[in-house]
């Protein structure tokens, strides 16, 4: 018997993965300029309603890093988290991978990547992380 695999991502509209690399997906109001991710209802300085549709890119610099010990539903102990900040000002949150046992330093360029972060069934979860450049 041959079970197929499918991927899913984690939530519709916060990255796309193209052929030029990934980017996140954020908004843009047209009343004050704030950029925000992932991408609003109504904008979250101002309170306009009108937001236009940017991408991010994939370059970040990490702000800061912390190692994650407790277990929890899809991630082992020991996972790696932290901020990074994309040209555009916008600070996130994110899974961070990484590279040959480097560790992590405040500073460091980052670059986005879209992978599989747990498995549920027969589907992989993707979502975005960072790398070290």
């Amino acid at each position: 018997m041959t079970t197929s695999t499918t991927s899913t991502p984690f939530r519709e509209g916060l990255f796309r993965d193209g052929s030029d690399g990934p980017t996140l997906l954020a908004g843009r109001c047209t009343s004050c300029g704030r950029v925000s991710f992932p991408v609003p209802d109504m904008c979250l300085q101002c309170r306009g309603q009108d937001i236009d549709a940017v991408e991010l890119g994939g370059d970040a610099e990490l702000l800061c890093a912390t190692t994650v010990h407790m277990p929890n539903r899809h991630f082992p102990p020991g996972h790696a988290v932290g901020f990074v900040v994309l040209p555009q000002g916008v600070r996130i949150f994110t899974q961070l991978r990484p590279v040959d046992a480097k560790p992590f330093r405040s500073g460091m360029p980052m670059k986005l990547e879209i992978a599989p972060l747990w498995r549920e069934d027969d589907t992989d979860v993707l979502a975005y992380r960072f790398v070290p450049a």
